[in-house]
Parts: C-alpha cells; structure tokens; sequence
C-alpha cells in the first residue's frame, strides 16, 4: 500500500476561496510592453514611451539618495510621504483650485489602489453603487469583484446624464435602497472621451447631497487637456463633505512610478489609511516624485499635450477617411481616448481576433458596461501607438467592419 504524505497532499482550493475570489475569472497576464510596441496597439491606456522622463527621474533618484537616502529607502507612513503630499497639494491648489490639507488626502499605488481601499471602505457584498455608463473597465471589474450591485447612468455629448442620474436615484430611495457611491470620469471619461459640463458637475453635487450619498470622481486626465478652457472638479464646487477625488502620476510622471492620490473628508481618510497595511506606498518613488515635481512637472506636460494632441488629430483624420458610413465617434479634448459606434450588425468583440490576427488591437465596447452593452462599438487609445502606424491600424479595423457589414448584408 502506497501512503501519500500530508506534504503531496493538495488543498480543494475552492473550498478556501473567498466569497469574492471564487467565481472571478482568472485575470489576463498583460504582454511585455515591449512586445505590445511590435503591433498597432490601440487597446492600452499607456502613456508614451519615447515622452517619458528618464533621464530627469534618474537625476531626482540621485539627488534623493545622496540627500536623504537612508530615509527614502525606510519604511513610511502608511498615509504617504509627506513632502510628496505637499507637493501635489500645492499643484492641486494652483491647478485645479482645490484647497486641502494632509488630514484629506492619502498617497496610494497609482488610482487603481485608491478605488480598491474606497471599496473596501464603503461596499459589502450586495451593496449597491453609481455609475456611468460606459465606464472605465477596472471600474466594473473592480465592482464585480467587491459583489456591488452596479446602476448604470448614461453618458451623452455633455457628460454624465444628470436627469438619468435623478431618476435611479429616486427609483433606489423609493425602494429602500442607499447607493454608496456615485463614480463618475469628469474629465476625458474613460472611454468616451467627453467631459462632464459645469453645469451637471453642479447637478451632480446637489444630486449626492440631496440623497446622502458620497462622490468618486476620477480625474486621471485633469493635465492632459489639448483645447478649450479647464473646467473645476467636482471636489473644488464642494465644501469637502461629499467628494472624494482621486488622481495619478501615471499618465504623466509614468506609470511604473505606481503613485497615485485620493482627497476626502478626514474620517474617510482615516479609515483607508487602517485598511492600508503597506508600510507605506513606493516611500523611494514618493521621495522622487517630490523632488521631480515642482520644476519639471509643467514642462514635461506641455510636451505631452503637443504629442497626444497631434496622434489625435491623425486618429480623427484616419475614421473620417476610412470607416464605413453610418460609424460616430466622439472628439475627446483631451486625455487618451476615441469612442466609436459602429453601424448596427457589428460585433466589435467577435472583429477583435481578424484584427489582431492582422497586428492591430483595441478594446471591445462590451468590456466597458456592467451589463456588457454597447457589443457595436470600441475604444481607441491614441496614446501608446506611434504617429506613422495610426492610419494603417484604423484602416485595417474599417476593413473588417466592412466585412461584417457585409456580411449582415448592410453594406
């Protein structure tokens, strides 16, 4: 008789999953980026490589280590480093007209981990929360994965519909139900593109207060605005009660600083900050940020505006030449994303394997809806794709579309 010792012994793993980890589909292993560069990528929110300040960054990490290195290489507070704080809070005050102080703000893991400690901080299973509709992807993973029960808002050429809005916010209170969050993109919405309009940042305010509610707005994109006037954050129209806004050096800085930032009423703070067990977030990278920020920020996002404004302009040029009559698209101000909606009979997520098949990628409707909508239409980032390789790409996704059109017998 064979006895098999209690070290080849293998757990029933699903037996010990959580409630939230055991119906989650296995999470997709991101290429390395180098490889994603050999093909016309239009499905990654990354930031331009060639525009990322290396040389700068590596100077900051220099003179942090020879000032200071015994601390920057320490344990931190868990709540941030504290002269990156007052870092971004002197450029939020400058540049977006918000006025805090350390007791609202928190540094985080890019805004990724800010939306993951607000989640663990408001919702249970079963909870239930806002949002728009199509939305950020990781925001309906994120959601999904914290069992939220997701109400879904539209969005329109003005932003989030605050009549909409109105309407599931009544529809929730007339059946007993507390919504514990309103998540919108204010600016640049990811995917849209389209940024909320004063007027219903206002609306959506007065809508949050008036049902006891609180706000995630997610302004990622504030910097990366190529025309028209800044418009002021949710937060900033606040008196500090109802808001929480999150932000990120990912898009600028980089993302592989992984340093990002959430502002809310110190009791909230207070209660991420137990949640938040790291010994503090990259304390190396926050000391570099802080010595990088206050004279190199403006410039290197002046830089990044003429680049992202221009791969814009060429991705506008390549749908008008090449897509097939019937397909809209949105015109982002600014940030990284083209919305498009196709004509109906085609199904951007069945396309996706002919275009990648092809060398070319984006991001299928579907994955951006708590209900999976929106199967006619697709994100383009303009972003991470180089200038030269943005027409080909897009002609050869209206190629495809053309086929399924016709296919459907619309074309």
């Amino acid at each position: 008789m064979v006895q098999t010792s209690s070290a080849d012994a293998s757990p029933n793993l699903r037996a010990l999953l959580s409630r939230r980890a055991l119906d989650l589909p296995d999470a997709p292993r991101l290429d390395n980026t180098e490889d994603v560069a050999t093909r016309i990528s239009f499905v990654y929110g990354f930031p331009d490589p060639e525009s990322l300040p290396a040389a700068e960054v590596a100077a900051a990490a220099a003179s942090v280590l020879e000032k200071n290195g015994r601390w920057a290489l320490q344990y931190g507070d868990t709540a941030g480093y504290r002269g990156l704080m007052e870092a971004l809070l002197a450029k939020l005050e400058r540049d977006q007209g918000i006025t805090a102080g350390r007791e609202n703000m928190i540094v985080t893991a890019g805004g990724s981990q800010a939306m993951q400690l607000v989640l663990d901080a408001l919702v249970d299973w079963g909870d239930t929360v806002i949002t728009e509709a199509p939305t950020w992807l990781g925001a309906v993973q994120a959601f999904r994965n914290v069992g939220a029960e997701v109400v879904s808002v539209p969005v329109d050429g003005q932003g989030t519909d605050t009549g909409a809005l109105e309407r599931a916010l009544v529809r929730l209170r007339d059946a007993g139900i507390q919504p514990k969050l309103i998540y919108v993109i204010s600016n640049f919405q990811n995917p849209s593109g389209i940024s909320t309009s004063v007027e219903r940042r206002r609306r959506i305010l007065e809508l949050a207060r008036e049902h006891g509610t609180l706000i995630l707005e997610d302004d990622a994109y504030f910097d990366l605005r190529y025309e028209g006037a800044s418009l002021p954050p949710i937060y900033a129209l606040d008196d500090g009660a109802s808001t929480m806004y999150l932000g990120t050096l990912s898009k600028t800085m980089g993302a592989g600083m992984r340093l990002g930032w959430l502002l809310a009423p110190p009791a909230v703070i207070g209660r991420l900050t137990a949640l938040k067990i790291d010994g503090g977030t990259n304390v190396f990278g926050a000391h570099v940020a802080a010595e990088w920020l206050p004279d190199h920020l403006d410039a290197h996002v002046r830089e990044l505006r003429e680049i992202y404004r221009r791969r814009r302009d060429v991705m506008l040029a390549s749908l008008e030449r090449h897509m097939p009559a019937g397909t809209t698209w949105t015109r982002p101000e600014g940030g990284f994303f083209v919305w498009v909606t196709l004509p109906p009979g085609v199904d951007t997520t069945r396309m996706l394997p002919q275009a990648c098949e092809r060398g070319v990628e984006y991001l299928p409707g579907a994955t951006c809806y708590a209900d999976e909508r929106g199967r006619d239409q697709l994100r383009l980032s303009f972003s991470f794709a180089a200038d030269d390789t943005i027409d080909a790409g897009i002609g050869i996704i209206a190629e495809i579309a053309k086929g399924e059109l016709s296919e459907a017998g619309r074309s």
